[in-house]
């Protein structure tokens, strides 16, 4: 999120720098094909899953859960994450 957000990095070219920033701690995010960017959050109930985003920094997946917005930022809980077949 913070190298998305102060610079616009994302996607391939940013993958080792968020992998790294995730396993530092630092919040992670998901931008959607239609340029939304959602703060990923952890499910209590399925951590598997969040844990599952963090492998795929940088990447194309599906990530599903449940969505919510409150003061302008958006949120989704993590309940399951597939990568690109």
């Amino acid at each position: 999120m913070h190298c998305y957000m102060s610079m616009d990095a994302h996607g391939d070219g940013h993958k080792s720098c968020a992998a790294k920033c995730i396993q530092g701690g630092s919040p992670m995010g998901v931008l959607t094909s239609d340029g939304k960017v959602y703060l990923l959050l952890e499910d209590d109930a399925k951590k598997d899953a969040f844990d599952e985003a963090k492998k795929h920094a940088g990447e194309q997946v599906t990530v599903t859960g449940t969505v919510s917005e409150k003061d302008g930022i958006k949120a989704m809980v993590v309940s399951d994450v597939k990568g690109k077949s």
